[in-house]
Parts: structure tokens; sequence; C-alpha cells
């Protein structure tokens, strides 16, 4: 109990402190472990909802390998049979995406000589058969030239939010800036999607992203995608041998905070104390949060006004076969 090391350790030590016994009879267990994953999110949040002085994106919640988006070529083999007024259509052969099973998930669809834009509802892996989110507003066609392409894509499960541009090697490029997506279509809309490396995405759902652009003009064109992310942590569940993703030395501010909110719950005065001692932890787990980024760079928190003082100003400028060119 006193190790502060497993779930079961912290939600021991709640009890212990609101006077229950820890041998599974207390009739409080399942609101320790509740109140305990309750000061978990409170934590793994940033700590602003305790302590509005504190929003951290905490550098152990940081994923350690990034996660990989590979971006689908646009699909436009053969024709498509469309009727006006119905939500079906037919191609004239099976699309074959590269990486999806089928095009139910983030694929749009247009004819080549008719304005708008569709999204894919259902669609089965083999199958001609497709239907669209509304009613095809063309005109009754038999045999049209068609674009299929994906623009949204799912993020690995479990991703809390990404925290900077994601990264692309293809075209030249480096980065893919994050916009509002209200934003993104005004200056990207829609009705004048291109092909090629997206120049920004945008959130639609919680682990959703939208891309700018509709990726490879060539069927075997895939552009990987790579983005850093904070991960969302699981429950916790009482273990013996599960441990939170705080740092060891920080895992008694989850017990403070937990039994500060068992106190509240019991009218317990006690609360008061338990309340300044978890704050106090959270902003001792600021503190080393931020030396932390002020170590690992020379530039954080610097203002440096002209772009030649930046790290990647500093050495010459060389081609690829090591010339220097100044």
């Amino acid at each position: 109990m006193g190790q502060y090391t497993f779930s079961a350790d912290l939600v021991n030590d709640i009890l212990f402190r609101a006077g229950e016994p820890t041998d599974g009879t207390s009739d409080f267990e399942a609101a320790a472990l509740r109140y305990l994953n309750r000061a978990y999110q409170i934590v793994w949040m940033g700590g602003g909802e305790f302590d509005p002085s504190i929003q951290e994106e905490w550098w152990w919640l940081r994923k350690a390998r990034p996660g990989i988006l590979t971006l689908e070529p646009k699909i436009s083999a053969g024709t498509v049979r469309v009727t006006n007024n119905s939500a079906s259509i037919t191609f004239s052969a099976a699309p074959s995406p590269k990486i999806d099973a089928s095009l139910a998930s983030g694929w749009f669809f247009r004819v080549t000589d008719h304005p708008d834009i569709f999204r894919i509802l259902t669609h089965t892996s083999g199958s001609t058969a497709a239907t669209l989110d509304s009613r095809y507003t063309g005109p009754t066609a038999t045999a049209k030239s068609y674009t299929a392409f994906k623009l949204q894509y799912p993020l690995a499960t479990d991703v809390m939010r990404p925290i900077s541009p994601m990264r692309v090697y293809q075209d030249s490029r480096d980065e893919i800036e994050g916009r509002d997506l209200v934003a993104m279509e005004r200056d990207w809309p829609l009705r004048l999607v291109e092909g090629g490396v997206p120049r920004v995405f945008a959130p639609v759902a919680e682990r959703v992203v939208r891309f700018s652009h509709l990726g490879g003009a060539s069927v075997t064109k895939l552009i990987r995608v790579e983005y850093e992310y904070l991960r969302q942590p699981a429950d916790l569940t009482n273990s013996g041998s599960e441990e939170p993703l705080v740092p060891r030395q920080f895992r008694r501010v989850l017990s403070d905070l937990g039994a500060f909110l068992l106190f509240e719950d019991k009218n317990d005065t006690r609360s008061v104390k338990a309340a300044a001692l978890a704050r106090t932890g959270l902003q001792a787990m600021s503190r080393e949060h931020r030396r932390r980024m002020v170590a690992w760079s020379r530039t954080n928190a610097q203002i440096l006004p002209r772009p030649a003082r930046l790290p990647q100003h500093l050495d010459p400028v060389r081609t690829e076969s090591g010339m220097i060119l100044g």
C-alpha cells in the first residue's frame, strides 16, 4: 500500500486514509476505484480541471512510436452507372483500394462532368454496387467516368490528440499543418480538391481527420504520413500488476486526489488537507515537466528574431553531394 506502484496500491491507500478496510469488504471500494480513475483523468487531461493554472501536455503521455497513415491513391478505372434521384450506383468493375477493403470508410465520389461531390455510404469489398450518402443529382447515365478518393482517415485507437504538424517526406514537403475544418474547407473546398501530398489536415471526429488533397494521382502512388500524439490511458482496474502511466514518483498525486474526492463524497473535513496535498503534488509534476522541456531544447521559451539563429540555420547549406553553398 505504501509503494504507490500499482493501481491496487492506490485504491488501498485511498481506503486506508478514509478509515475503510482494505481487505475487499469496504462499501467504498468501488467508489475508491471510481474516484481514482476520475483523478487519473484529471491528471492526464492536463490538470486544469483541478488547478486552472496547470494545463500540461505531459511528456509521459507521448507515444513512443508515431502514428502512421498510408494515403490511398484515387480510383478512376472503368466507368459508373448513375441514376438521377437515386443513391445507388454501379461500377463497371469492382473498385480495388490499395489499403482499405472497401470504399465504405472515408471515401468520396464524383462524376467527371458533374459538380456535386458525394460520400460513399456503403460498399462491400469486391462488389460493383455502392450507395451514396444522398440521391444522385446529375442526369442518368450508363457509363460515366468518375473519381473515387479517400479524404478521411481514422487515427490510432489510443489517440487523445495529435501534438504537432504531421510529417510527410514526398514532393519536397516536410509537414502537414493542422487546421480547423471550417478554415480548411474555405481554403481547399471539396469542389476543387486535387491530388498530391496534402497541405493541411483537420479533425472531423475525435479520432478521424480529413486531408486537403486526395493523395496519389496514380494507382501505385502511396503516401506515408506520420504524426506524434498523446495517448489516452485506459481506465485503471484495481490490479496488483497494473501501473498507471504517471511516473512512479508522482503516483501519490493520484492517491491524494482520489482521497479528496472520496472525502468530499463522505462530507469529511479531511478533504481540505487531501486537496492541498494533491494541488502541491500536481504543481510539482508541472514544474518537473517544464524543466524537462527546457533541458531538451536550447531554444525553449526564447525569442529568436533572426531566422539565422534557429538551429536548422546554424550549419552551412550543402548540396546532396556535400558541397557548401553558403
